[in-house]
Formats: structure tokens, sequence, C-alpha cells
């Protein structure tokens, strides 16, 4: 079983996890809505609405990696 009290332990507790998979779809979703947000008051950034997705998935790319490096998961 994953639930754990108090987190202790190496593996991830319920929480965790649900919060990892819940995360993509709700940073996604802000992400869209503040460009759209800023391509209201700056028409320039309408282009990046154009490439909305090749953005978000440049950003979940780095954070990614970013979290593998800092848990020792990559090694390079």
């Amino acid at each position: 079983m994953l639930f754990q009290v108090g987190g202790q332990g190496a593996r991830p507790t319920f929480f965790e996890m649900s919060a990892a998979q819940q995360l993509p779809a709700s940073l996604r979703a802000a992400l869209s809505y503040s460009f759209g947000v800023f391509a209201l008051r700056r028409p320039s950034l309408h282009k990046v609405l154009d490439y909305e997705d090749e953005f978000f998935a440049l950003l979940m790319s780095v954070l990614e990696s970013h979290s593998l490096r800092t848990t020792g998961s990559l090694s390079l």
C-alpha cells in the first residue's frame, strides 16, 4: 500500500501520487489562461498562443529533467 502516515520512507504517499497525476493538467490550464490574459493586453503575444502546445511540452521537459536531476534519478 502506498499510503504511509507522516510520509516517512522512500515510497511516495497516495496524496503525492494523486497530486503528481493532476499537476500537468492543472499547469496546462493555468498557463493557457495566463497566456490568454496577457495576449489580450499585448497583441504581440498572440503568436505565443499559436504555439501553446510546443511551449507546454518544453516547460514540462524542463520541469521533469530538473526533477530527475534533483532526486538523483538521472545520471549523466
